[in-house]
């Protein structure tokens, strides 16, 4: 059960290794050699929680994505993502275009985009409790 925001992007690569920076920190990275499909660059990125749901007796999982709030819900409730950017290969970041958001089962869980031309860049809220009066 995917909950996903998607973009096209040009080149996502960093010299030998796909870094992960939020803010301006970075967090982390993973070696090129794992990504050998990619070659040196990425023409989609996505953001976004997903959940197994095996229907156990039939019924929806009670996993939670995100914080267990629709998106709806908003600030102090929902998980958000917010500033989304990506680095091309001359390390410069810019606001992914033609995005698009992508659910399985809105009555499990969602996503709504978050206002734009704030302080908090291209965003997005998703997440939700799985099984629910709406999604049994």
């Amino acid at each position: 059960m995917p909950i996903k925001m998607g973009a096209t992007t040009p080149n996502a690569q960093s010299g030998e290794n796909w870094w992960l920076r939020v803010g301006e920190e970075l967090v982390g990275y993973w070696p090129g050699a794992l990504f050998t499909s990619l070659g040196d660059g990425a023409t989609r990125v996505q953001w976004g929680g997903e959940i197994v749901n095996v229907k156990t007796d039939g019924k929806h999982t009670i996993t939670d994505m995100g914080s267990g709030h629709f998106a709806d819900e908003g600030v102090k409730k929902a998980s958000y993502f917010r500033n989304i950017m990506t680095v091309d290969g001359t390390n410069t970041l810019t606001e992914p275009q033609g995005i698009f958001p992508k659910t399985t089962n809105d009555n499990c869980y969602n996503i709504k985009a978050g206002d734009g031309g704030t302080a908090w860049g291209l965003n997005f809220f998703f997440g939700g409790p799985g099984q629910n009066e709406r999604c049994p």
